[in-house]
């Protein structure tokens, strides 16, 4: 699972810690000190580690057997690598699910619009979650002619 800001990782490992237990994840992102890293690292390539939470980098993790890949806020311009070497995490992502003839699942509250058109134009499934947890509102919008109405996003 990857998220877009390291600052996300505690929230997303807390909850998954709380459904899955704590010896099955594995966590991976740059703020780790070296050691950390590679205790983490040696967890997923042992196959210890079932689920991996982490930034960007975390694409790359030697996972034996991968079941699926979801990328939290997919619209976050933070996949996309700016130093050197430059490369997207979604685009990586998709590949790695292609080859592995597993879901890639892209979660966003507002889809990045090019991810949105392939929904709409039938060339990737789009999943529209009608309901919040634990049933609260969904939020109020106006359109353009500034009708109140209930989001679907």
């Amino acid at each position: 699972m990857l998220v877009p800001e390291i600052s996300l990782t505690p929230q997303t490992v807390d909850r998954f810690i709380a459904r899955f237990g704590e010896d099955s994840i594995a966590v991976l992102h740059s703020k780790l000190s070296v050691g950390e890293r590679y205790d983490q690292w040696q967890k997923i390539k042992s196959g210890k580690a079932k689920i991996i939470i982490g930034a960007r980098s975390a694409i790359f993790a030697p996972v034996k057997k991968l079941g699926l890949i979801i990328i939290d806020e997919e619209h976050d311009s933070s996949y996309k690598s700016e130093m050197t070497p430059r490369y997207n995490a979604k685009e990586i992502a998709k590949f790695l699910a292609e080859k592995n003839r597993v879901p890639l699942l892209l979660g966003s509250a507002t889809p990045d619009i090019n991810t949105y058109y392939k929904a709409i134009n039938n060339e990737t499934v789009l999943l529209e979650l009608t309901k919040r947890a634990n049933n609260s509102n969904l939020p109020r919008c106006r359109n353009s002619r500034f009708k109140t109405r209930t989001c679907k996003w």
